[in-house]
This record gives structure tokens, C-alpha cells and sequence, in this order.
């Protein structure tokens, strides 16, 4: 029996949730730390040597493009219904995160 397809959905949610709850205690220095690092990639100052602002969101973007296939076929129902379920489990669990926490 393949599980994968199972712990992708509550991973979606649990990792909505663990957002809500990040957002839901720390939403000032949220801002205030994007803003710094927007700022500093702007100025071109990187707090990390060698790591850029821009070279992340470029990193983050590659790894999602290459990977979506993968979690898309893990569940069974296609990867439009896949991926829209995901979106919404994460979208609730960050509506949970953010009302409980």
C-alpha cells in the first residue's frame, strides 16, 4: 500500500498550521525581518556570505518546478486536482493556525 499520497495531505495541513501559528505570534517581526532582507538585497548586503535574496526565491522556485510532478503523482486524482487540494489543506491549516493560535 503506498502511504505517500496520505502524508503529503496532512503534511500540507500540518505545514499550513505550523504557519498560522508562526504568523499568528510573530506577524511585526515577520514584516520587519522581510522588509530588512528586501533592503539588504536591495542595497546588496547579504547577512549570509555568498547567499542572496535573489538567488533563494530563484532556488526555492527551480526546487518547486522540478519536484510538483512528483507530489502531483503521489495522489491518484490528477495533478490539477492534486495540487489544488494541497493548496487548499495548506489555506485551512493556516485559517486554523491563525484563529487558535
Amino acid at each position: 500500500m503506498d502511504v505517500n499520497g496520505i502524508i503529503v495531505i496532512i503534511l500540507a495541513f500540518v505545514d499550513g498550521l505550523f504557519f498560522g501559528l508562526a504568523i499568528k505570534k510573530g506577524v511585526v517581526s515577520f514584516v520587519l525581518l522581510f522588509v530588512a532582507f528586501f533592503l539588504a538585497a536591495y542595497v546588496g548586503f547579504s547577512f549570509i556570505p555568498k547567499i542572496s535574496f535573489s538567488g533563494i526565491i530563484s532556488k526555492i522556485i527551480s526546487y518547486l518546478v522540478s519536484h510538483i510532478s512528483i507530489i502531483t503523482n503521489s495522489l491518484a486524482i490528477g495533478t490539477a486536482g492534486s495540487f489544488s487540494l494541497l493548496i487548499v489543506l495548506f489555506i485551512v491549516g493556516l485559517a486554523v493556525g491563525l484563529w487558535k493560535g
